[in-house]
Parts: structure tokens; C-alpha cells; sequence
């Protein structure tokens, strides 16, 4: 995944511990992705050492608890747009507190930069084990007043990320409690070039005109090599994809007197694209936009995805699905 351009490696992806982690996590309400009014911290522990919440979680407010400080391993403040991080003190309705909305960009240093958010419901804490990261941890008191945490999560194990949420401005904050590991790096070396092989399908294949939903692509990632192990074909296939792009044409019936095909998208383009950790392509189809006198209409269209993995560049074949 990317956020503002710089590649994170996402938490389903076997991050190792000296990689850009990308903690992802969506927010859902009544059956759509939703903002909530206040994110106000994603906290790190090991999961080993706190495998019930009890161990996090006050019993009182149900808020991390006040002694937690010498087993949080990682803590990330909010990044409003004008730069100011949010408060943390519990029920303040303050500007900061709606400034987050505004996704900021991630630039490594040794300071938390935040939290980010990078669409309607989706918010991502970076975990960048290339430089000397610390953050602020203390919800029940003012930015910059509470306790400087050094990164801690730097060994091969289990971890928990748990999210400090205000889904709405009259309800109270709760925790929001998820899960990833991270691994050793991955170094191998080869006595021969790599023989990979990809294999995309489209899932859907009819559409309604007037629907905004995710077009499915699926990858399938082959190591041809026959001399490699199994072990380090499992390794290689567990890379990510990236840059990926889609392009959308319209086939016209009449190519007497139009051209064959006419484009929807420019070309290929990367915008409103998610890659799910099994390399899985989404692109938001949004047929409601479609302006120009033949497209719009009912018909048959093509879909044509492109992606980089390791050294080179892969183009699937041209899907094509109907709009009725």
C-alpha cells in the first residue's frame, strides 16, 4: 500500500521489523464506512503479554489504563490539517478534535507523524522501523504533556494496535482492539533469475447503471523456477504488488462511424484503487459520473489492470463485463 507516496508494507503483508508497517483499520457504521468524530490515539502492545483487555483496559471508563505506560510499546497521535495533533483530553469538543479529516502527509522522522487518513473510513498509523521512532502517550491529558514512548515494537511476535474512538460527539470514547505480527526480514539470494508468472480474473461481470461499487480483480502469483523450494516460493509470493493501475474503455456497437473503443478512465489511472494483503485489486466504478453521449449507456465494457511486482511490469488481459 501508499500512503502519499511513500510504499508501506501492510500489516496482512509479513512486515518485518525493520519495514514500513501500514496499521490499517476501517471504520464501519450501519453498513457504510464512516469518519468517527475523534480518533484519538493508536496504542501498541504485545500481545503475548496482554492476551486478555483486561490488562489494557480500565474497568471504570473503559479507556487504556493510566499505569499502562511501561508495557506500551508504540503510541500515535492524531495529525490535524493546520499540524496540531489532538488534544487527548477525554470529552474536549475543540477545532483539533475536526481536523483530522484532512489527510496529511507521512514524512519519516523521529517523531510519530500520526495518524492518517487516507479515505471515508480508512485511517493508518505507520510503524517505520527505519528510523528511531517515538510518540506521546497519555489520553487523559493535553499533547506534548503526558509520557515520550520509544518504539518498542522492534521483536519477531504478536501485537495489538488498539484505537482510541469517539465514533460521534455525544458518545463516549472507546476501544477498538486489532492484531499483527511482525517478522524477520525475508533476505534470500537466487543462483538463477526468476521466472514469475501473474493471473488476474474480474469478479463482477454485470453491473447496473446507477450502482458505486468496488470492481474485484483478483492476482495469482506463480514462481516457475523449478529449483527453488517451496519455502522460498511461499516467501517471494508473499510480496505485495504495487503502482498498480486500471483502465476502462466502452465498446461501441456503431465503429462505422465512432471508434471501436472509447475511454472512460484516462487511460490508466491509479486513483480510488485499494489492494487488499492476498494482492487482491479494488477499483471504486462509480457509473453515476459518466457525461459524454455514448457512455452511460447500457452495453458492454473493458477493464484492463496493470501493476509492477518485483522488477518488472504486468498487464492482464481485457475484461470485459456489461452495464445494464
Amino acid at each position: 500500500m501508499q500512503l502519499n507516496g511513500t510504499q508501506l508494507v501492510d500489516r496482512g503483508n509479513r512486515p518485518s521489523v525493520n519495514s514500513r508497517v501500514g496499521i490499517r483499520t476501517y471504520f464501519i457504521n450501519d453498513g457504510q464506512y464512516v469518519d468517527p468524530y475523534d480518533v484519538s490515539s493508536c496504542t501498541i502492545f504485545a500481545k503475548l503479554s496482554n492476551a486478555s483487555p483486561s490488562s489494557v483496559v480500565d474497568a471504570d471508563d473503559g479507556l487504556i489504563k493510566e499505569d499502562s505506560s511501561s508495557v506500551v510499546l508504540m503510541s500515535f497521535g492524531i495529525s490535524g490539517a493546520d499540524g496540531a495533533p489532538h488534544t487527548g483530553e477525554v470529552g474536549t469538543t475543540t477545532s483539533e478534535n475536526l481536523n483530522y479529516v484532512a489527510e496529511t502527509l507521512y514524512t519519516p522522522g523521529t517523531q510519530a507523524s500520526g495518524i492518517y487518513r487516507k479515505s471515508v473510513g480508512e485511517y493508518v498509523a505507520v510503524l517505520d522501523g527505519t528510523v528511531d521512532l517515538s510518540g506521546g502517550y497519555d489520553n487523559r491529558v493535553a499533547f506534548g504533556q503526558g509520557i515520550t514512548v520509544a518504539n518498542g515494537a522492534s521483536a519477531v511476535q504478536s501485537y495489538i494496535d488498539v484505537w482510541t474512538v469517539k465514533m460521534s460527539q455525544s458518545s463516549e470514547y472507546q476501544l477498538f482492539i486489532n492484531e499483527f505480527d511482525l517478522f524477520d526480514d525475508t533476505f534470500t539470494t537466487l543462483t538463477e533469475p526468476l521466472i514469475i508468472t501473474t493471473r488476474n480474473k474480474l469478479i463482477n461481470k454485470h453491473i447496473k447503471l446507477g450502482e458505486i461499487l468496488d470492481l474485484v480483480v483478483t492476482t495469482e502469483i506463480t514462481v516457475q523456477n523449478k529449483t527453488l523450494s517451496n519455502s522460498t516460493k511461499n516467501i517471494l509470493k508473499d510480496y505485495q504488488i504495487v503502482n498498480p493501475q486500471v483502465k476502462i474503455q466502452k465498446v461501441n456497437e456503431d465503429s462505422v462511424n465512432q471508434a471501436a473503443r472509447e475511454d472512460i478512465t484516462n487511460d490508466f489511472v491509479s486513483t480510488g484503487i485499494t489492494v487488499t494483503t492476498d494482492n487482491t485489486i479494488l477499483y471504486n466504478f462509480d457509473t453515476t459520473t459518466f457525461t459524454t453521449p455514448t457512455t452511460g449507456k447500457p452495453g458492454t465494457y473493458i477493464l484492463t489492470v496493470k501493476y509492477e511486482y518485483l522488477n518488472q511490469t504486468f498487464q492482464s488481459s481485457p475484461f470485459y463485463f456489461t452495464l445494464s
